[in-house]
C-alpha cells in the first residue's frame, strides 16, 4: 500500500486529479462486484450436483462481464494495474470450470486486494487535495 500511496503523491495537475477520481471510482465499483463474485462462488459450493453445471455457466458469464468492466476501467483510468484484476478473473474462470472453487475464491481475493491497493492510493490523493 505504501508504494501505491507514493505513486499518487506527486499529482498536481487537473488531469492527474481526474485520473485519481477515475481510479477511485472504478476501484470501488470493481471491488464491490468482486465481493459479489466471491459470495456467488461460496453459494456455488453448496449446490446439488444437478444444479452446478448451470450455475457455473452463469457465474462464468458474470466473471466475463466483470472482465469487460475492468478493461473499461483500465482504458479510462490508464492504470495498467486493473489489467492484473482481469488476469485474476480469467484464472478464476479456469478454476471454476475445473470445479476448484477454493482456488477460484483465492483468485477473487487477490483481485480484491489489487483493487483495494489502487483505490487506496487514489483516495489518499483525493483526501490530500481536500476533495473527499
Amino acid at each position: 500500500m505504501e508504494g501505491s500511496r507514493l505513486r499518487w503523491k506527486g499529482l498536481t495537475s487537473l488531469a492527474e486529479v481526474k485520473k485519481a477520481f477515475l481510479a477511485f471510482h472504478y476501484a470501488e465499483k470493481i471491488k464491490t462486484n468482486l465481493i459479489v463474485a466471491s459470495t456467488l462462488l461460496e453459494f456455488l459450493g453448496g449446490l446439488a450436483d444437478a444444479e452446478v453445471a448451470g450455475a457455473e455457466k452463469l457465474l462464468i458469464a458474470y466473471f466475463n462481464a466483470l472482465i469487460m468492466e475492468v478493461n473499461i476501467a483500465a482504458n479510462a483510468s490508464q492504470i495498467e494495474g486493473f489489467r492484473d484484476i482481469a488476469a485474476k478473473l480469467n484464472e478464476a474462470i479456469e478454476q471454476t470450470g475445473q470445479h476448484n472453487y477454493a482456488n477460484a475464491e483465492r483468485r477473487i481475493s487477490e483481485a480484491i486486494s489489487i483493487a483495494t491497493t489502487h483505490g487506496s492510493g487514489a483516495a489518499q490523493t483525493l483526501k490530500d487535495k481536500g476533495l473527499i
